[in-house]
């Protein structure tokens, strides 16, 4: 794919101003220095509403209808929470300014595409916009939504209530 000088220019123009939105949004806002979430050790409210409308689209199929699906989708985060615990300081930034750019409005309408708040959005919406940031033609948007992808559905296959839909059999301890 050839990218022309005006696009290469284009894309610059919006990365700086969207980066400057960002930071600035961060630094008026306080964002960057938001509590972590009653109950975590290290994603933040903002985090969890993100991540409790993706869960259900993402694992769609996988996690069950009801209150047994919202006690999944709970379990998974708190064993991301619990994962991302045991990483380093910088990817733990990293994942947090992934989770902010996906949940401040002006960011979430112009680089997710979703004009609601992540709690009000169809799943519908959810997964147009996942299937668009998988086909982007922007590397930076195909990495996140690997990264987001990937990550999740490790988090969920590490539960035991997942195991028998991926026919693992765990080894017997012997005592």
């Amino acid at each position: 794919m050839e990218v022309s000088r005006r696009q290469l220019l284009r894309l610059g123009l919006f990365g700086s101003l969207a980066l400057s939105t960002i930071s600035a949004t961060a630094l008026l806002t306080g964002c960057s220095k938001v509590a972590v979430a009653t109950g975590f050790r290290v994603l933040r409210e903002s985090d969890l509403k993100v991540l409790r409308a993706l869960i259900p689209v993402l694992l769609a199929g996988e996690i069950p209808a009801g209150e047994p699906g919202k006690a999944a989708v709970e379990e998974t985060l708190h064993t991301l929470d619990n994962f991302l615990a045991h990483t380093s300081l910088v990817g733990q930034k990293q994942l947090g300014q992934l989770f902010d750019l996906m949940h401040m409005p002006a960011t979430r309408y112009a680089v997710v595409g979703l004009s609601n708040d992540w709690d009000e959005s169809s799943a519908a919406d959810i997964a147009g916009f996942l299937d668009h940031w998988r086909a982007s033609r922007f590397e930076t948007l195909r990495v996140g939504y690997l990264a987001l992808t990937q990550m999740l559905n490790m988090m969920w296959y590490m539960q035991p209530r997942s195991w028998a839909a991926i026919n693992y059999v765990p080894p017997r301890v012997v005592g």
